[in-house]
């Protein structure tokens, strides 16, 4: 199953977001995955927050700061993990995804938001 994704990373050189992509990508799709992070081993986390839950990969052959990070939203239950659409409501979890992986553990870099959103769509 498959639903959007948020790909976010900087703008090259900076500590500024790039418009983040979203696209229609099956989170278990690992060689997809793979060919968008540029990687063969990939590392996930799923998080939990008070708004909602989340799975993340990024590029296993990095540390923090990983160069960009995909982003999707779960319902965590005790049987399984279901990915759901992602909602305007959970813009926030972009400038989180920046400050806990995107950024050095120690900056003082000020957080600018992305510009856009672009829809990546499959012909």
């Amino acid at each position: 199953m498959s639903n959007i994704m948020w790909h976010t990373a900087l703008k090259p050189g900076t500590t500024e977001m790039q418009d983040v992509i979203l696209a229609d990508v099956d989170p278990n799709d690992y060689e997809t995955i793979g060919t968008l992070l540029s990687t063969n081993i990939l590392t996930s986390w799923v998080i939990e927050t008070e708004q909602s839950s989340y799975l993340l990969i990024s590029d296993g052959e990095c540390e923090r700061p990983y160069p960009s990070v995909m982003i999707w939203r779960v319902e965590v239950s005790r049987e399984e993990i279901n990915i759901v659409d992602l909602r305007k409501e959970d813009g926030w979890i972009i400038k989180h995804v920046w400050r806990e992986w995107l950024m050095p553990e120690e900056t003082d870099a000020e957080y600018v938001p992305p510009e856009r959103f672009l829809m990546v769509m499959k012909k």
